[in-house]
């Protein structure tokens, strides 16, 4: 086994033990509807946790069904970021060129309105993405004010990757 896959592997299981850690701390928000955190390596996802939705996780990450989708494809591109770097996506207006955002319906049906995702660059062929959404209940502009202050508080769960 190469150095680098060792690596690799060592970053998946600190990746891991952060995510059970970060979503059980945004779980406990009663603002959240959805969390979930992608491992991005070689720009494919390599590694997922979310705090429900198993089925639907799986045909939005691992099935393909959404691959056409205009969020996938953005929040790919997005997290080609540098070692260090972060960034952060406000999905309402990344989707807004979306009218027919092939998620949506299924996003609905599960309470998830609204989406901020913080990323950061790993190394520079591998990144994360936690990605928080709320409900129906709570406007775009509440869930900002409650979630952006906490960005750097919520990566530092990810310091040690």
């Amino acid at each position: 086994m190469s150095e680098s896959e060792v690596d690799s592997k060592e970053v998946k299981f600190r990746f891991h033990s952060s995510s059970i850690e970060v979503i059980k701390f945004l779980d406990k928000l009663e603002k959240t509807t959805y969390i979930s955190t992608l491992l991005v390596e070689n720009n494919d996802i390599s590694a997922h946790q979310s705090n429900g939705y198993a089925d639907w996780d799986n045909k939005f990450y691992y099935g393909g069904k959404y691959k056409d989708s205009l969020l996938i494809k953005i929040g790919i591109e997005l997290t080609k970021i540098e070692k260090g770097d972060v960034s952060t996506v406000i999905w309402d207006e990344a989707l807004k060129a979306d009218i027919n955002n092939l998620i949506d319906q299924q996003r609905k049906e599960h309470n998830i309105y609204h989406g901020i995702s913080f990323i950061y660059g790993i190394k520079s062929n591998m990144s994360m993405a936690l990605n928080i959404c709320t409900g129906r209940e709570t406007s775009q502009k509440e869930f900002e004010n409650l979630i952006l202050p906490m960005r750097f508080a919520l990566l530092n769960y990810f310091k040690d990757l």
